[in-house]
């Protein structure tokens, strides 16, 4: 199809702008800045998050996942940590030391995006290389390998571009200095299944195609 320079630009506009939802949600999450990951970069319009294992619908559930889970693992991070380094963290709030010790770096690579031609929705798919450092409850920071790829719908509202609908699909969760060929923590479940040596690699869904509307497309 051809367009305009008036059209191409915008269509530059918001497949950029699609790109940088997907990234600034990621440099959120690393900063365990879960609430407003949340409030600024996901749709209210029944969004839908989707596991390896389960299926979360509906604006409370996909918070109650994201947010009240991250923000309640996170205090009890900070309290493992105020007791295995008790000089550095004793007597601090949570607010004082959101997420010491651990490091959730979900890198976002390889992006493909394809905008529908009423620039309403976009569908698009990435592979992040994880460098993770969790909390482990008896011996503090402990650092794992998560590789895995996100299938995200898009849409377009008032206030910019939003999540929608987004399938996480974890390859493997590996400690590092482990071969996750022999250890691999992700799960396997019913939407999903995690790397093992004895599978081919797994396609889970279908990479984003060109379309004209989002009921002419499949739903993430």
């Amino acid at each position: 199809m051809s367009y305009t320079a008036e059209q191409l630009a915008s269509r530059i506009r918001n497949i950029r702008a699609v790109e940088n939802v997907m990234s600034k949600y990621a440099f959120l999450t690393y900063y365990k800045r879960y609430y407003e990951a949340m409030e600024k970069y996901w749709s209210d319009q029944n969004p839908t998050l989707t596991t390896n294992d389960q299926k979360i619908e509906g604006y409370a559930a996909v918070r109650g996942f994201l947010v009240d889970k991250g923000e309640a693992q996170t205090r009890k991070d900070n309290d493992v940590m105020r007791g295995l380094y008790p000089d550095e963290f004793a007597g601090k709030k949570d607010s004082e030391m959101w997420g010491a010790g651990s490091a959730m770096v979900h890198t976002i690579t390889t992006p493909v995006i394809e905008l529908a031609e009423d620039e309403k929705t976009a569908k698009g798919m990435f592979y992040s290389l994880g460098s993770c450092t969790e909390i482990d409850p008896e011996k503090g920071p402990k650092a794992y390998w998560v590789w895995e790829k996100y299938a995200v719908d898009f849409v377009r509202e008032a206030d910019g571009w939003k999540i929608w609908h987004m399938v996480t699909m974890t390859d493997f969760k590996t400690p590092v200095g482990e071969n996750w060929a022999n250890v691999n923590l992700a799960p396997t479940g019913a939407y999903y299944s995690a790397y093992t040596p004895e599978i081919t690699p797994q396609a889970g869904v279908p990479v984003p195609k060109p379309y004209g509307t989002f009921s002419e497309t499949f739903s993430y």
